[in-house]
């Protein structure tokens, strides 16, 4: 055990701000995926919430936003589930989560924005979010 330092850097300070090439694993919904990575030569998995974005939850009573919540999910997996990305990487958010600009791997589309220019995210800055409860009922009611 005399072998492990006192001392080592935090594990956010060696990703935050450094852009890694990673596979996505998982969507867990439209602002948090899986992805698997390599650092210092060892791969790592990670959960990841895409920063600057908020999605509708999956984990609500109001139907509409829960029904949204699994057509935003389902566009993200098919944009890129199992696919490379790259990760442009930020500090770790208040659960945990590499908070990550995710960018399609031929440089195409930073998803981040996709989400955003087609109505699947509302910009989100750590604030207060939105109402997706309300803003989809007067969508639905136009």
């Amino acid at each position: 055990m005399s072998e492990i330092p006192t001392d080592a850097p935090m594990f956010s300070d060696c990703v935050n701000g450094t852009t890694v090439v990673a596979r996505v694993v998982s969507v867990y919904d439209g602002d948090t995926i899986k992805v698997i990575f390599p650092l210092n030569n060892t791969y790592y998995k990670w959960n990841c919430r895409l920063i600057g974005v908020d999605t509708p939850e999956l984990r609500t009573t109001n139907t509409l936003e829960k029904e949204h919540g699994y057509l935003v999910r389902d566009k993200l997996r098919e944009k890129i589930n199992n696919r490379i990305v790259e990760l442009k990487c930020e500090d770790l958010d208040k659960y945990g989560r590499l908070l990550v600009t995710v960018i399609c791997d031929d440089g195409s589309c930073n998803i981040n924005k996709w989400l955003i220019d087609n109505d699947y995210a509302f910009e989100y800055d750590g604030g207060t979010k939105n109402s997706w409860g309300d803003y989809l009922e007067s969508k639905k009611n136009v």
